[in-house]
């Protein structure tokens, strides 16, 4: 029988989350192969096997004496540091075993944006930027969110080893319910947006910002942008607003839990995104599955792929303050489909996990019969 060796991250972030998702619903399913998982850190067999009662946990001993049928899936890419992910990818490159990984981003685009955005920090991941052509030419086969990470992986490192499965949300997101809050302003006059997400310099939410002040002094409407998420970006962006002067008109909420979050996106007028990179985006599918109004993104971001394949057509722009400009101009204007939100709920529904999970099934069915 094919052993798959799962790779669990317990850090924060969209890529653990994603990683621990497929997991989740993986031990659902009625599988014909073990699912093994080797956690990111040692740590208690009972912090695995309890929520998971059928999967045992990998040691890197276990895993040199199991059979050769078996394939190593990294739900994040390896990375050139000294860490048990990266012993386990020198420790399958030794014995010559089969691997697959997940790619939730370009690390040579990402190192790029954040350089060219001050932000040094990126530095420490200069070896990655060095090594990720090699280490993405050596896996069996690699996973990428979206048709635009497939092209540009094809264009930038020469590789055919790749596969295109999207990310998805959980099903309890289909069935959210405002009971908190209510930030529409129609008896005010106000017009709400939302935006959930880190505060990254490849987000834009900068740019975002820019506009607001641009509806509010220029334009004179009256707009509220609540912000939450947390990030590099996070002190800059509230400087931002001060300098702007329209700090009474961005409300920084911070870090907020799922079901706050869930309130809040039911509650505005619509929500917004303006990547200026942005391989996939849940934050985008989250919205699609709450939002009672548009939800208006960066044409930059990849999860438009599918909404295209799908037959449908959201509202998308150019991540630039024009583009942002005319895009919300129009909303707030009422220049748009009212009936919009039911159609983007309905392209939510197509991208639960439990939907999504089989793509993974399909792959590690491909090994079983090695």
């Amino acid at each position: 029988m094919l052993n798959i060796i799962y790779y669990y991250p317990l850090g924060n972030g969209a890529p653990s989350e994603v990683s621990r998702n497929i997991l989740s619903n993986l031990a659902n399913k009625n599988l014909h192969f073990n699912l093994l998982v080797f956690p990111q850190h040692c740590i208690r067999k009972e912090v695995i096997e309890g929520p998971y009662k059928k999967i045992e946990v990998a040691s890197l001993r276990s895993i040199l004496k199991l059979s050769e049928n078996q394939i190593i899936h990294f739900t994040m890419a390896p990375g050139v540091f000294p860490n048990r992910r990266f012993l386990l990818y020198l420790l399958i490159l030794m014995k010559k075993k089969r691997f697959i990984i997940n790619y939730h981003g370009d690390p040579q685009t990402e190192f790029r944006v954040k350089l060219a955005s001050r932000d040094l920090r990126c530095l420490f991941n200069i070896f990655d930027h060095i090594f990720t052509p090699y280490i993405i030419r050596s896996a069996d086969k690699v996973i990428v969110n979206s048709i635009v990470m497939k092209t540009l992986f094809e264009s930038k490192y020469n590789t055919k080893n790749l596969v295109v499965i999207p990310n998805g949300i959980d099903s309890s997101w289909m069935n959210s319910e405002n009971t908190k809050y209510n930030l529409k302003g129609k008896d005010s006059g106000t017009y709400s947006l939302f935006y959930h997400g880190r505060l990254a310099p490849e987000k834009g939410v900068d740019i975002l910002i820019k506009s607001i002040h641009i509806l509010t002094e220029k334009y004179n409407k009256n707009v509220k942008l609540y912000v939450a998420g947390e990030g590099t970006q996070y002190k800059y962006l509230k400087e931002l607003c001060l300098k702007l002067r329209i700090e009474k008109n961005v409300i920084f909420l911070g870090k907020i839990p799922n079901q706050t979050l869930k309130d809040y996106l039911c509650s505005v007028d619509a929500a917004i995104y303006p990547s200026i990179y942005e391989p996939f985006s849940l934050a985008v599918l989250e919205a699609f599955s709450t939002v009672n109004g548009p939800v208006i993104y960066s044409n930059k971001i990849g999860i438009n792929d599918f909404v295209l394949k799908d037959g449908f057509t959201f509202y998308t722009f150019e991540p630039s303050v024009e583009g942002i400009l005319d895009c919300i101009t129009k909303i707030i204007e009422k220049n748009y489909d009212e009936e919009i939100h039911y159609k983007q709920k309905e392209f939510a529904h197509k991208y639960t996990w439990d939907k999504v999970v089989y793509e993974y099934v399909k792959i590690y069915q491909q090994y079983s019969s090695f």
